[in-house]
């Protein structure tokens, strides 16, 4: 049996793979959080756990042992909860009342961790059909400037050595490792109950959830999520390119679980973090109960959905090394998708560039979803240094380019869009810094 806590009383339920959504609503009877997309993107679910605002279709149950859970039924009892309400019923800012459930929890989630953007933060994750957002925003604007909440900490329950799960996934190929989930429970959404999962978030390793940072560069925890990334002081100066991507990641919801090494072991040729990565030159640190080994994330992913993991085999760390500096160095992240909230990339780039007198004197190109990985394209890279920026060298670079990449035609896009937006990209990020 797991045990956890839902709005402060203790609760039971059955092990296996059910979602903490399923349990709130079958066996606990608590109907404020809906299931709508079951994909992280729509926010009717939205529970606080451990105090911060998530999406309960994504959560495990079984991974809330020991964790404090709390609904709407909850939360809009609080004192921010019931300005927030208080705030949505004067602004006239509910009308089927669907999404409302999800809104207040974000909304009061936010506001009292006190995170940077918490307003946007709070709207970008919960999907409204009916009012447009103007009025729900009036609401929260109102709660925001009045409430200032300084941030609260809750430590998760970590009761597991690294060794253990290490021994556990060498000796079993079928155990599937999960972190925040919030890729693996949507695909396998339909089939949950005949997978077994090892649950990393209970790892007692303190050095696994932290971001490190040295002479060498920065060293991030496996269990580091997106939120910990968008956050991070370290992060903000030593890799902005990383923050930029964070910014773009999903919602809050799904910032505040899902993991950067999720991102790299999902392996997915549109994946925002292996496009940072790449460009950072980040390397891996690999675990295994009988050895540990190291490798560039270029060797890493393989393929779409493929890496060189072996059997056994976890990430334990992910290293930048200390990156190029000088107000004469620059980082860029760009993605284009189909809007500019919660959108899977149909081209990313992600550039680290140093240009003196006009000439660039460094430069490391990663593009996202134009092939089956990042593409680093090093005869384009090769042609641009010692370059100039000008048009002739624009025009020169992008035939290099278009020809060391390799889209696709997909749900998402088409392989002409692709290549010319790639091509724009790589031209307006170098004519920015012109």
């Amino acid at each position: 049996m797991t045990m956890f806590t839902v709005n402060g009383v203790v609760h039971e339920t059955r092990e296996g793979n059910q979602t903490l959504l399923e349990v709130l609503r079958n066996e606990l009877g608590l109907s404020g959080a809906k299931l709508g997309c079951g994909e992280g993107e729509c926010g009717a679910c939205t529970v606080l756990l451990d105090g911060k605002p998530i999406c309960a279709c994504l959560q495990l149950a079984s991974s809330t042992k020991g964790r404090d859970v709390r609904t709407v039924e909850f939360v809009a009892e609080t004192e921010i909860g019931r300005e927030v309400v208080r705030a949505m019923v004067t602004a006239g800012a509910v009308q089927c009342g669907f999404c409302t459930p999800g809104i207040v929890v974000a909304a009061s989630g936010q506001v009292a961790l006190g995170l940077p953007d918490s307003l946007d933060a709070a709207l970008e994750g919960n999907l409204c059909r009916c009012t447009g957002y103007a009025k729900i925003r009036q609401a929260l604007e109102t709660v925001a400037i009045e409430r200032k909440t300084p941030p609260q900490v809750v430590t998760a329950r970590r009761d597991l050595q690294l060794s253990y799960a290490l021994s556990r996934l060498a000796a079993d190929s079928g155990i599937i490792p999960i972190a925040g989930g919030t890729d693996l429970l949507v695909r396998h959404e339909h089939d949950l109950v005949d997978k077994r999962f090892l649950d990393l978030t209970r790892l007692d390793d303190p050095g696994l959830a932290v971001i490190r940072c040295s002479d060498q560069g920065l060293d991030i925890g496996p269990l580091v999520t997106w939120t910990d990334i968008l956050c991070n002081e370290d992060v903000m100066r030593e890799a902005p390119l990383l923050v930029e991507v964070a910014r773009t990641v999903a919602s809050a919801q799904v910032r505040n679980v899902g993991t950067l090494a999720g991102n790299i072991a999902t392996a997915s040729p549109a994946g925002d973090g292996l496009v940072a990565l790449s460009a950072l030159g980040a390397e891996l640190e690999i675990s295994h109960q009988a050895y540990q080994r190291r490798e560039s994330l270029a060797d890493f992913v393989t393929g779409p959905g493929r890496t060189s993991l072996r059997r056994g085999e976890l990430i334990t760390g992910i290293m930048i090394s200390r990156q190029p500096r000088g107000a004469d160095v620059r980082q860029f992240f760009r993605k284009v998708g189909p809007r500019r909230a919660q959108a899977i990339s149909k081209v990313s780039l992600g550039m680290v560039i140093k240009i003196q007198n006009g000439v660039i004197q460094y430069l490391r190109l990663s593009f996202g979803a134009v092939g089956p990985t990042p593409r680093m394209c090093p005869t384009t890279t090769s042609f641009l240094l010692g370059k100039a920026i000008n048009q002739a060298n624009l025009e020169r670079a992008s035939e290099f380019l278009v020809k060391e990449i390799s889209p696709i035609n997909d749900h998402r896009s088409t392989e002409i869009y692709r290549r010319e937006v790639a091509v724009r990209l790589l031209s307006d990020a170098l004519l920015q810094f012109a």
